[in-house]
């Protein structure tokens, strides 16, 4: 296995915990109806850099010569990428009031998408 494969790997189970802790913890925050601060805001952030991170991985490893068994791989890295700014995008255009709890379930979304990319993977 090649030192970048492995770091892929490596980043895609970090991605998977990452969003399950947003998500537990976004829930929490609506659960106590907490509002939505910037240390939330800021960790989604940083998934979202986490994702990105990821996909320039992957496009190097898909450079190199390697490719996933499956091409839903490709489809579930590009979700993974684009599901807040389209969460960001869909709120901006509403009045709701549990915002918090919107991105708790996108962030338990990601997480799946990104369990699935790593079955449809190497």
């Amino acid at each position: 296995m090649s030192p970048l494969l492995a770091l892929h790997q490596v980043v895609a189970n970090a991605l998977v915990l990452y969003f399950a802790a947003l998500g537990i913890w976004g829930l929490g925050l609506a659960i106590t109806r907490a509002g939505f601060g910037s240390a939330y805001r800021g960790a989604l952030v940083l998934g979202g850099v986490l994702g990105v991170l990821q996909a320039l991985i992957g496009v190097l490893l898909v450079i190199t010569g390697a490719r996933p068994r499956d091409d839903l791989h490709y489809l579930y890295g590009l979700s993974v990428i684009v599901t807040l700014p389209l969460v960001y995008q869909y709120l901006s255009q509403r009045r709701i009031t549990r915002i918090v709890l919107v991105y708790a379930l996108a962030c338990l979304f990601i997480m799946g998408l990104g369990i699935r990319a790593i079955t449809t993977g190497a």
